[in-house]
């Protein structure tokens, strides 16, 4: 006769196959699945919750999460806080299983650093994975994070601005040496927004001295203080995101070495949220041209200021400086005029 542990174990066993294929997470206030997936080129697990009336015929906007420390907080949870958000509003929402967010026992800086550069493997792995399948608007791509997910957001977000138009920091944890080798490479041009409690005993100083950071490097930074304890804000995320697409013109350069054999010369592109309506490129040799996407050819090796004014289609500008480094062909974004 089989004991009651047999039998469950027995149960448990033939329940297995069933239950892989069952839903990883369900939130009873969405309609949709919160599934768990794998990125096939680094193998790393994300949550997903895709808008139960997704239409591939049009771009939608994604959201990538960075969880805080575990257990109190996980990638699933994070979708879960999001999940009603997106499907009311039209949006998905992921989250990657991080490594770097530990704000227990947060470990030396260099291992710190260490395990921000394998978190912003595993995020950017995760966007590349859902821009494979889904269709999303290279322009809506916003990264938040909660408490301990701070560290991801600014390090992963400050350093590809070209991916990430936004950036919001929710009642997060914050270490400048930390970011220490982003200090000279800020993107002013990136807006970031930074949400802290007044009455947030855990990260409420930690919110003033990323404000202070930020402020001190020039970012595009917008602060606020609200009441209450330690908590994710989604709704105030999202609020921040849309004025960003409101009101905030997305306009990245890329400069492009394309014969390697012709080092000096370098094809300058623009990656924008609009069309511009004009181009005045001045690449800081004296030298300028007014088409979308110019070949220019440097005299002399060294760092150039490059500088671009275009104009929306509703009439307003917007300008970017970065240096470029010749015959590297590799833009450093730098703190280089107004915004």
């Amino acid at each position: 006769m089989r004991t009651s542990s047999q039998v469950g174990g027995c149960l448990l066993l033939l329940l297995l196959p069933l239950c892989a294929g069952c839903p990883q997470y369900r939130d009873p206030s969405v309609p949709g699945e919160i599934r768990r997936l794998t990125e096939p080129s680094l193998g790393g697990d994300y949550f997903l919750y895709v808008p139960t009336t997704y239409d591939a015929s049009r771009r939608w906007a994604l959201v990538v999460l960075c969880h805080g420390t575990k257990p109190f907080d996980t990638a699933g949870r994070q979708v879960r806080d999001w999940a009603k958000l997106a499907e009311e509003q039209q949006f998905l929402v992921a989250a990657p299983m991080l490594k770097g967010v530990s704000s227990v026992f947060p470990p030396p800086v260099p291992r710190q650093i260490e395990l921000q550069r394998s978190d912003e493997r595993s995020i950017l792995a995760c966007t590349r994975h859902i821009q494979g399948g889904y269709n999303i608007a290279r322009d809506r791509i916003f990264l938040t994070g909660w408490s301990a997910g701070a560290y991801a957001v600014l390090y992963t977000g400050l350093r590809n601005p070209d991916i990430f138009r936004g950036l919001a920091v929710l009642q997060g944890s914050f270490n400048g040496e930390y970011l220490g080798e982003l200090a000279r490479t800020i993107d002013i041009y990136q807006p970031v927004y930074v949400l802290y409690g007044s009455g947030d005993v855990l990260t409420g100083r930690h919110g003033h001295r990323c404000v202070e950071w930020l402020n001190e490097h020039r970012a595009a930074v917008t602060e606020e203080e609200i009441g209450g304890s330690h908590k994710n804000h989604p709704k105030q995320a999202y609020a921040f995101f849309e004025r960003v697409v409101r009101k905030a013109p997305w306009l990245h350069i890329q400069a492009i070495c394309e014969n390697r054999d012709d080092p000096m010369t370098i094809r300058f592109k623009t990656r924008s949220s609009f069309e511009p309506e004009r181009y005045d490129w001045h690449f800081g040799d004296g030298s300028s041209s007014p088409v979308a996407s110019p070949v220019h050819t440097y005299a002399v090796e060294g760092r150039y200021t490059v500088t671009l004014t275009t104009e929306t289609p509703k009439g307003k500008i917007a300008r970017r400086a970065v240096e470029v480094t010749v015959p590297q062909a590799r833009v450093i974004r730098t703190n280089l005029g107004s915004r």
